[in-house]
């Protein structure tokens, strides 16, 4: 396909190294995705994947067949017309000798892209046996792209969409800013002292999995709560409120 420029897809959170386009290049379209600047990507399902470029801008990119594992083959490619991919014909993601057909891509918000990743997350936590024959960590770990740690925060207030909590940018990926929605109402907020995240996978975080929730004292003694937390919604320590959702928000 003349004109078509090829792009390696980041897998993971690292960034590659050296990807920076030579000059500035004019946008096609507000939607479309600059191939050659990508610097993560992950699968929430069979046909979706969840893109960051090099502008910072993040992006849903739907493929046009059922594509599992898609970015797990070896030399993950993204490709389109002069190195930009906007869901026209003939683009495509490959992997190995595998292609799949691009069916159209969109800018989403840091909500919609925490939701993508944490499905994609979700699905790794299955697992077959496996022998550790490293030291290497493995297995489902959160990112500060749908997470946020009781070590990272430095304050928090109630606003009518959730907790907003403000962190630190140098431990959390450079966010300073994340919001916390939490399922049904959270009444005990206002008379709150301080507040704790606790993890229901042990994570450090919470990251809007199962069993995540935020607790609320009514005494300035801070830190997190007694283990007794994790059972009913209070506990002689405040009320605990379970975690739907965690993202960074732009400033």
């Amino acid at each position: 396909m003349h004109g078509f420029r090829n792009a390696t897809l980041a897998i993971g959170l690292a960034a590659l190294p050296g990807v920076c386009p030579a000059e500035t290049r004019a946008l096609p379209a507000a939607h479309c995705i600059d191939g050659r600047t990508i610097t993560e990507s992950y699968q929430a399902d069979d046909r979706t994947l969840a893109i960051r470029g090099g502008d910072g801008r993040r992006h849903v990119l739907a493929l046009g067949a059922s594509c599992p594992g898609i970015l797990e083959g070896e030399g993950v490619q993204v490709i389109g017309w002069s190195g930009w991919v906007c869901g026209l014909d003939g683009e495509v993601v490959r992997s190995g000798t595998r292609e799949c057909p691009v069916a159209g891509t969109a800018v989403i918000d840091t909500r919609t892209y925490a939701d993508l990743l944490k499905r994609a997350h979700a699905d790794m936590q299955t697992l077959d046996t496996v022998v550790v024959t490293s030291a290497r960590q493995r297995g489902f770990r959160g990112t500060p792209d749908y997470c946020v740690a009781n070590s990272w925060m430095r304050g928090w207030h109630e606003t009518p969409e959730g907790i907003v909590v403000e962190v630190s940018p140098r431990r959390s990926g450079g966010h300073r800013f994340y919001r916390i929605e939490t399922r049904g109402s959270c009444s005990m907020q206002s008379g709150a002292a301080s507040m704790s995240l606790v993890s229901a996978m042990g994570l450090g975080m919470v990251c809007g999995n199962a069993g995540d929730h935020v607790v609320f004292t009514r005494d300035n003694t801070g830190g997190m709560p007694g283990l007794d937390t994790f059972h009913g919604a209070v506990s002689p320590f405040g009320a605990r409120c379970e975690v739907s959702q965690v993202y960074p928000l732009e400033r």
